[in-house]
């Protein structure tokens, strides 16, 4: 298994990570994707189905890689975690070559979108979907009730934290307590979009949780300081950043000044229903 003590995969080398779940990683490392996206095998052992989740990019040797680590078993479903095109751009050219059906959330990808709570069946799995809003509106995971793995795409990094624009910092919040609930049972793993595994789950949720407040809780600092310009705000609070994460940090910001200029109480504790 690949955690955070461990180097990465090679990209298109597969690495069982669970019982059910292999990892291939795709081709596509930068300074938005880290090692590059996860793509994830899942089966029941010795079942002749699979489901692939979140292909990635649209890459010849990845999908030469993703058909090679499904060897004689039938590729029947492809799930994406959300529509960002690091995890469903080769989606639809997947479906296309397996005849899988493609399942997401986002109509621009499928007819019959995921609903919250949906069951999907791939041979003898099954893989129970959770609507996790936050990083995007049409951001998923994908529950593994077997072993309790959850695949959280974007919505919990295996390192860093992901982007989550204005008005969505109360739903992302939500989705880290629904997450804090379903990962409560012991032997209880995340599968992250990006990044190693973390089997210490409830830590890891709790740690990003805490992260994001103490954001909110420097900008409404700075607020107070009287430095209220996006610009200088990013300044003031990504003093070392990567010139390639400037547009992320702006988003960042306008959405924790969404958040505070809107929520008359914007740092929650964990649990607390949100508006």
């Amino acid at each position: 298994m690949w955690t955070r003590d461990s180097a990465p995969p090679s990209p298109g080398e597969p690495l069982p990570m669970t019982a059910r779940a292999t990892l291939v990683l795709a081709p596509n490392a930068n300074a938005w994707t880290f090692e590059g996206t996860n793509t994830w095998l899942l089966a029941e052992p010795g079942d002749a189905q699979c489901a692939v989740v979140d292909p990635g990019p649209d890459d010849d040797a990845h999908l030469a890689a993703i058909l090679a680590a499904a060897g004689d078993r039938a590729i029947t479903a492809v799930l994406v975690t959300h529509a960002h095109s690091d995890h469903a751009e080769l989606a639809p050219r997947l479906a296309e070559v397996t005849g899988a059906a493609l399942r997401a959330a986002h109509p621009r990808l499928t007819a019959e979108p995921l609903q919250d709570d949906d069951e999907i069946r791939v041979g003898a799995l099954t893989v129970r979907v959770l609507y996790t809003p936050g990083h995007t509106g049409d951001s998923v995971c994908f529950r593994l009730p077997a072993e309790n793995s959850v695949l959280t795409g974007d919505t919990v990094l295996g390192g860093g934290s992901p982007i989550v624009k204005p008005g969505r910092l109360g739903q992302f919040f939500d989705s880290l307590d629904r997450l804090s609930e379903v990962l409560a049972a012991p032997g209880s793993t995340i599968l992250p979009g990006h990044g190693p595994a973390l089997p210490d789950p409830l830590a890891q949720i709790e740690r990003r949780r805490q992260a994001r407040l103490r954001r909110i809780d420097q900008v409404v600092g700075a607020l107070a300081a009287g430095i209220d310009d996006r610009e200088a705000l990013v300044d003031h609070l990504y003093p070392d950043l990567h010139p390639d994460l400037r547009d992320a940090a702006r988003v960042s910001v306008d959405a924790v000044l969404a958040h505070v200029r809107t929520d008359p109480d914007p740092l929650p504790t964990r649990g607390e229903p949100r508006r």
